[in-house]
């Protein structure tokens, strides 16, 4: 018996674990490709055993019970694994069953989720003969099922010897009770049922059957009976009838039947269109409510609206979602967006036209929130000012572009206009512009103020605005007020002069040395810059004061000094000079063209034709050495720097030497 192979069930159960959510929303090895051996032996004496091959989760009449062992003939093998299989499918084996003939009385072919019975001699005993489905039965003759599906398709090939007769499909689902089919009594435990009687096809082939599940009331599906039979009839038929059974499956539809805005049914909705654009609304507003009906009984739909961009979305979802996450269809609706009107005009014909787009154009109509161009063209003498709308400025670009969200009236609006031009006297003497640099010639409103701006190049001054021969301004940075009229200034410019500075020594003596400095300053006659002091030459000779331009002596040289005057006004920067030769007191140089002074490493030497005197000082003045050369003389001495004085009778000789 099948319950004898039961005892296996814990291995059974842990095949059947991975479809254990999925069988409570479709049938268990719905494309019968899994089979299992089983036998049972017939009740009475000499009864016998009878084994066969059922799909698992299936049974048939090696299955079945009986009421004693006058039924046991019922126990019989009538089903069978087949290699005839619906077209399109990807398994590889399909369920037959087949009647047969005891005493001739036909035994219909039978397969069912749950158990056959047999306890009657008529065939049409609903009381004695049916299958069942029984919440304490053993797991292997009830379907748990906890789906409300739309429909049953199966794939059935139905081969009968006469042509006439009819096989059945049966699906029920109910509660947490037990119910059998054929009912003998009013079950009041029956969620939805789906049967059909249906003939062969004319070839005896292959067909799709698809049954609706009609619901009786709303209760909770618990269990499913599903039965397939030779025949619709119980007892008609002929033997060997054979029904071929093929990938049965439980459909959740996922469709909405109709989509309402706010409580408006959508006239042009269709289940199986799933995009709509350009759906109008009325006045072009978008709807607060999206409600629709849905063609499964236990499918469920979710609305969104997406207000900016003018849609609306509807997902339906089937009622098998949770295990069958693909099963669902959204719909998104684009309305349609309003449009409105864009006008324009000029707010005074004799200054300037205005078009919005193409030129003669003063109205358009535009889809809600988008955007068209409008341009206002001012007349000769006139200028465009600004765009109003209801009098409020919205632009002041000539060319705007303006986003409507709802009808616009926009206004052109003019000025009456003057040109001010600038230019230079020469170009290479500077610049000039109006308001920003570049721009030479401006139009400006009536009445308005405008500044101008001359800027001189390196060496040159500006003098003054001119208009023609008048002098208007000597302000390089001019502001022209309330303009009435067209306007032609000049910028003049002139080039800068050096200033008359001068020493106010110019010939300098030994007397104008006193204690070791020596001052000279510098001026002149119009130039205010300032005047600097610096050594120019000789710097290791001499400091200067850069303000007072005072000379302090450090040794005995020639130095240079230098007075600048900075720039001011309209004199570039000048700069003199003197000159000045610094000896020590009381040293009266000469020459004798016959007496020569030279130094070489760590001496002085003398060459002369007679008898001298010679004197050696320091850069001081003090005399450090003193001694009388005859002919040529050496003289050790240490390095620096030295003055050297020669005397032969009354003439003499001064040089300075460096002593490396």
């Amino acid at each position: 018996m099948k319950k004898l192979l039961l005892n296996f069930s814990l291995i059974i159960a842990f095949l059947f674990t991975t479809n254990l959510i999925f069988a409570q929303y479709q049938l268990t090895n719905s494309g019968f490709e899994n089979w299992e051996g089983v036998s049972q032996k017939k009740p009475g004496l000499f009864g016998g055993t009878i084994s066969g091959d059922e799909p698992t989760q299936w049974n048939s009449f090696v299955t079945a019970q009986v009421k004693s062992s006058t039924f046991a003939s019922a126990i019989d093998e009538k089903c069978e694994p087949s290699t005839d299989v619906r077209p399109g499918t990807t398994g590889s084996k399909s369920a037959k069953i087949w009647s047969t003939s005891v005493l001739g009385v036909v035994a219909n072919g039978n397969l069912t989720t749950g158990r056959i019975y047999g306890g009657s001699l008529s065939a049409t005993d609903a009381s004695g003969n049916y299958n069942f489905s029984d919440p304490s039965s053993d797991a292997a003759y009830k379907h748990s099922f906890a789906g409300k599906p739309d429909s049953i398709v199966t794939w059935l090939k139905f081969v009968p010897k006469s042509t006439s007769q009819m096989a059945r499909v049966s699906a029920v689902i109910h509660e947490n009770s037990r119910y059998q089919d054929p009912e003998a009594t009013t079950y009041t435990n029956i969620v939805a049922r789906a049967q059909h009687n249906f003939y062969a096809t004319s070839d005896k082939g292959w067909q799709r059957i698809s049954v609706p599940f009609t619901y009786e009331g709303n209760k909770t599906p618990a269990y499913i009976l599903v039965s397939y039979t030779t025949n619709a009839t119980p007892g008609e038929g002929n033997e060997n009838d054979a029904l071929y059974v093929d990938d049965a499956e439980m459909i959740y539809n996922s469709k909405a039947n109709s989509v309402s805005f706010n409580g408006v049914n959508f006239s042009g909705f269709n289940k199986n269109t799933y995009i709509y654009y350009d759906v109008e609304m009325p006045n072009g507003t978008m709807p607060t409510n999206v409600t629709a009906t849905v063609d499964g009984v236990s499918a469920t739909y979710t609305t969104s609206i997406d207000a900016a961009n003018y849609c609306a979305t509807v997902v339906v979802k089937g009622g098998d979602i949770s295990v069958n996450s693909g099963n669902y269809h959204t719909y998104t609706i684009n309305f349609a967006v309003p449009k409105v009107t864009v006008n324009v005009a000029s707010a005074n014909n004799t200054m300037g036209s205005a078009y919005v787009g193409t030129v003669g154009t003063t109205s358009a109509t535009i889809t809600q929130g988008t955007s068209t161009t409008v341009t206002a063209v001012a007349n000769s003498g006139y200028m465009f000012k600004n765009w109003t709308n209801n009098g409020t400025v919205v632009s002041t670009d000539a060319t705007y572009t303006v986003t409507a969200n709802e009808n616009t009236n926009l206004v052109a609006n003019f000025v009456k206009v003057y040109t001010v031009t600038v230019s230079a006297n020469n170009s290479a003497y500077g610049t000039v512009y109006i308001e920003t640099e570049g721009q030479t010639s401006v139009a400006v409103e009536e009445g308005s103020s405008i500044t101008i701006t001359a800027i001189p190049n390196e060496g040159y001054r500006f003098s003054a605005w001119k208009n023609g021969r008048v002098n208007v301004s000597t302000e390089a940075v001019y502001t022209i007020e309330s303009i009435t009229e067209d306007i032609t200034y000049t910028a003049n410019f002139a080039a800068k002069t050096i200033s008359d500075l001068a020493f106010e020594i110019t010939d300098i003596e030994y007397s104008d040395i006193d204690n070791g400095t020596f001052s000279n300053t510098a001026s002149s006659t119009n130039s205010e810059g300032t005047i600097t002091y610096a050594i120019t030459s000789g710097e290791e000779f001499a400091t200067i004061d850069a303000t007072t331009g005072v000379v302090t002596f450090l040794s005995i040289g020639s130095i240079t000094v230098t007075a600048t005057q900075e720039a001011w006004g309209d004199y570039l920067e000048t700069s003199v000079s003197y000159s000045l030769d610094i000896t020590p007191t009381g040293i009266e140089e000469s020459t004798m063209d016959e007496v020569t002074i030279f130094a070489k490493s760590g001496a002085i030497v003398i060459n002369c034709n007679e008898t001298a005197n010679v004197d050696i000082f320091n850069m001081g003045g003090a005399l450090i050495n003193s001694t009388v050369c005859y002919g040529n003389e050496s003289i050790d001495i240490n390095n620096g720097i030295y003055i050297v004085k020669v005397t032969i009778g009354n003439n003499s000789k001064v040089e300075r030497v460096i002593v490396k």
